[in-house]
């Protein structure tokens, strides 16, 4: 009896241990499934959340923006000369929900509506695979 007690108590004990050390915790997941995606979010300016995804080799794959990012913020943050030439546009349609896709050398801007509401901007770096996409 005193042996089951002795057992039952060390593994709470030891439960409680690893539930609080989070920085073990942590380094385990990494050591056991890789390094983790990597995600930045910036706000560049007040209204404006910006989710920035990183492929393995460190460089920009992804960059999510708001729907009410301004067009002059997109022109800004992706010049013209970043982009390099313009290879086609693409829209595509689910009932009220839309996609709209320009595709240049090195990047791809996506606009995704609701009817005439724009829900969101994706700009996509499709030299670089981001990590969260199967190889």
């Amino acid at each position: 009896m005193y042996l089951r007690l002795l057992v039952a108590v060390s593994m709470l004990v030891s439960s409680a241990f690893a539930q609080t050390d989070w920085a073990g915790f942590a380094a385990g997941l990494r050591s056991k499934y890789g390094p983790p995606l990597l995600r930045e979010t910036f706000i560049p300016k007040p209204g404006i959340e910006m989710a920035v995804d990183y492929a393995a080799n460190g460089n920009v794959c992804r960059v999510q923006l708001p729907p009410t990012a301004p067009d002059d913020f997109l022109l800004e943050l992706i010049p013209l000369s970043m982009r390099g030439k313009e290879l086609g546009k693409m829209v595509e349609m689910f009932g009220v929900n839309s996609i709209r896709i320009i595709e240049y050398e090195n990047v791809a801007i996506s606009e995704s509506y609701h009817g005439d509401q724009r829900t969101g901007v994706t700009v996509s770096f499709p030299k670089e695979q981001c990590r969260d996409k199967v190889a």
